[in-house]
Order: structure tokens, then sequence, then C-alpha cells
């Protein structure tokens, strides 16, 4: 993991205390990519291990707190697209950490568990 340290001094000589009006805080935007970075690291490193990425964690994370969701609100809960959704959810299947089945009422609804 990677320690920032800005020197006080050297932050003062290169600008002003305050950011102009409207202009971004670019220390903290950049703060807070390093803090992500670092935060979503070791979880990466472990689902490498499985040949999974960030989206089959959210997958996976969002059908075990909903169990029987249907597709479409996964969809709408991730926002991405079919053709995203379906490459990585047929892997899940495939593997055996998602359950598809056919809705009770209506065949066309696809339910995760």
């Amino acid at each position: 993991m990677a320690d920032i340290i800005f020197s006080s001094a050297a932050k003062r000589e290169a600008r002003p205390e305050q950011a102009a009006e409207g202009e971004p805080i670019w220390d903290v935007i950049e703060l807070l990519f390093f803090a992500y970075r670092d935060f979503v690291s070791d979880p990466d490193h472990v689902l490498a291990k499985f040949g999974f990425g960030r989206a089959h964690h959210r997958v996976l994370h969002f059908v075990n707190r909903n169990p029987g969701m249907k597709v479409a609100d996964l969809l709408d809960i991730l926002r991405i697209t079919k053709q995203s959704l379906g490459r990585v959810l047929k892997q899940l299947v495939d593997e055996g950490y998602v359950v598809q089945k056919e809705g009770p009422d209506d065949r066309r609804h696809r339910l995760l568990s």
C-alpha cells in the first residue's frame, strides 16, 4: 500500500490555502483515489484467485442479499448492460455460485439465488 505524505511547507508554497471559488479541491480528490485503490486491492487479489473480478463480487453480493431477485432488478441496481451481466452471470451459474430458476408466474422471469 502506498503512503501519501504531503509536506505542509511545500503545500503552502505551491498554492494558496483555499481553493478558488468553484475549483475542485485536488488533494481531496487524489486522496479519495488512493484510499479507494488501497481499499479494493486486497479483495481484488482474493477474487483473482477464483478467476473473478469486481463485477462478479457485486453480483454475488446483491444476489446473496436478495435471494430470488429477478435479473431485471439486478440490472437496475448495478446499472450495467445485459451483455455485461450475461457474461458475469453465466460464469457464476456455470461454476455453481448462483442458481437461476424460472419465475413461478412468468417463465420469462429469471430468479437468482
